[in-house]
């Protein structure tokens, strides 16, 4: 079965070169936009498996974009591209929900790596996973997801929290006051374990953002 890849990006160069590399190279069906302009529509008419998705777009940008298919509860896997090397801008982007990020420019044999990790076969979630509270540990099956203490404490609240939790009240729960306005280590520590947990569960958001809400997790999680 051919696995759909949708590109959008305005640097047609670019464009042609990972077109071809993912087409003729790797066997993968190729289609493209070069634009911000109808992407959402685009994602659900074409449900490619797969979105390379640039920051730097005409119309609306990159961030617009994956906000707008994570909104619309769309989990299609996507690596964002870009020529910025800003650490923020890395953490905006999984902060939103993007399953990786690379920087251009863009080695190939790096970004088939990249792609075949997110569209290996998912991990089907039908039952509670553990949250070892001893081991400091997040469980399924066969599973572990080792975790710092940073990202133990995240989840451990968004586990507890029968409502979403802003990146406020997460510092707050944490540090037992309010946060400086300009503090990103709320962020920073979103970014690390979303990204961490896609790792293990392909596909599968376990930590979505309700936007003007906060976070919250898509599964039942037990403490052990």
């Amino acid at each position: 079965m051919c696995i759909d890849i949708l590109i959008i990006e305005d640097d047609k160069e670019l464009g042609d070169m990972l077109t071809y590399f993912l087409s003729t190279v790797e066997n993968y069906s190729v289609f493209r936009h070069n634009s911000g302009e109808n992407a959402l529509n685009l994602v659900i008419e074409k449900t490619p498996r797969l979105i390379l998705l640039d920051i730097q777009l005409p119309v609306h940008t990159g961030f617009e974009i994956l906000t707008s298919l994570r909104d619309a509860s769309i989990l299609t896997p996507v690596i964002m591209m870009t020529a910025n090397d800003s650490e923020l801008s890395e953490t905006n982007a999984l902060v939103l929900g993007a399953d990786d990020y690379i920087r251009k420019p863009i080695r190939a044999n790096v970004l088939k790596e990249r792609i075949k990790r997110l569209i290996s076969p998912t991990v089907k979630l039908q039952e509670k996973l553990i949250l070892s509270m001893k081991e400091s540990q997040l469980l399924y099956q066969d599973i572990t997801v080792h975790l710092l203490p940073s990202e133990f404490e995240i989840l451990e609240i968004l586990a507890q929290s029968d409502e979403p939790k802003s990146v406020h009240d997460l510092f707050f729960d944490i540090h037992g006051y309010e946060a400086n306005a300009d503090d990103k280590s709320i962020y920073m520590r979103l970014s690390s374990l979303r990204k961490k947990i896609s790792k293990y569960f392909v596909g599968q958001e376990l930590i979505k953002n309700k936007r003007s809400r906060g976070f919250y997790l898509t599964r039942d999680i037990e403490k052990q």
